[in-house]
C-alpha cells in the first residue's frame, strides 16, 4: 500500500498550507484547494484516501461538499474530517447530519490534523510526531 493520498480544502492559504505541510510530513500525498468546487473538481480527476474540509468556504461550502459526495457512488464512503474555526454549538451535528466521519474545532495544532487524520486514515501514516 503506498502513500495516503489527503485532499485539503481550505480557503485560508495559511491554514491550508500548515495542514498540508503537516499531512506531508507524515507521510501523506496531499492535494491542496482553495474551495469545495476545486475540491469537487478534484475528485471527479482522482482518488483520494481522506478529505480534510473546512466547514465554510465561499461558494460551495463544506457541508454542501460532503452531501455531494456522499450522494456520489464513487465517494459515498470517502472518510471526510470536517473543520471549523466558528464555534457553533451545533457544528459537529451539521456536518455529521450531512455525513462527514469526524468534526474537529479549530484552531487545531498540527499533531493532533495528524493524528486524527492517521486515525481515519487506519494508521496508514507513517511519522505521527508532525
Amino acid at each position: 500500500m503506498g502513500a495516503a493520498t489527503v485532499l485539503v480544502a481550505e480557503d485560508d492559504p495559511d491554514i491550508r498550507e500548515l495542514f498540508t505541510m503537516a499531512l506531508e510530513s507524515a507521510g501523506a500525498s496531499v492535494v491542496a484547494v482553495t474551495s469545495g468546487g476545486e475540491a469537487l473538481e478534484a475528485l471527479r480527476k482522482d482518488r483520494f484516501d481522506l478529505l480534510v474540509t473546512d466547514m465554510w468556504m465561499p461558494n460551495i461550502s463544506g457541508l454542501d461538499l460532503c452531501k455531494a459526495l456522499r450522494a456520489d457512488p464513487a465517494t459515498a464512503k470517502l472518510p471526510i474530517l470536517m473543520l471549523s474555526a466558528y464555534g457553533r454549538m451545533r457544528g459537529r451535528e451539521e456536518a455529521m447530519m450531512v455525513g462527514a466521519t469526524e468534526y474537529m474545532t479549530k484552531p487545531i495544532r498540527p499533531s493532533v490534523l495528524v493524528s486524527k487524520a492517521d486515525a481515519l486514515l487506519g494508521g496508514r501514516l507513517v511519522a505521527r510526531d508532525a
